[in-house]
């Protein structure tokens, strides 16, 4: 950001739009690697059961929102839809997966969830 600014009102304008940008960019390439890392999990071999590619699908943005000196994102593996095999719940499913007690590479959130604050920090530093 190098303008000059007349008053504080465009100044704290011109920060909350850049910080909302930079919030935004990050949450969808944060949503692109969980992606990518819940895509991983499919590349392990199948065995004898046949996945649904349920949890493929399930990442989400859920919401970028601005508050009064910053904004925030939010991402998530969405459980709505149901997948309800031997009587266990979706939720517990993808906890399975993510624990690696399914077969498939698990590890996908926390993969994710360690690279958020570097994203972040990446996509601030290109504004400010």
């Amino acid at each position: 950001m190098s303008k000059t600014f007349t008053n504080t009102s465009a100044l704290k304008a011109a920060l909350l739009k850049d910080t909302r940008d930079a919030v935004e960019s990050a949450a969808q390439r944060v949503y692109d690697r969980l992606q990518e890392n819940v895509d991983y999990f499919y590349t392990a071999p199948e065995g004898k059961y046949h996945r649904t590619g349920l949890l493929q699908a399930s990442p989400q943005i859920d919401g970028l929102y601005e508050t009064d000196d910053g904004a925030m994102a939010q991402i998530s593996i969405s459980t709505g839809t149901q997948y309800d095999p031997a009587g266990r719940d979706t939720q517990w499913i993808y906890n399975a997966a993510e624990n690696d007690e399914l077969l498939g590479h698990g590890g996908f959130w926390r993969g994710t969830e360690a690279e958020i604050a570097n994203i972040l920090d990446e996509e601030i530093r290109k504004r400010f």
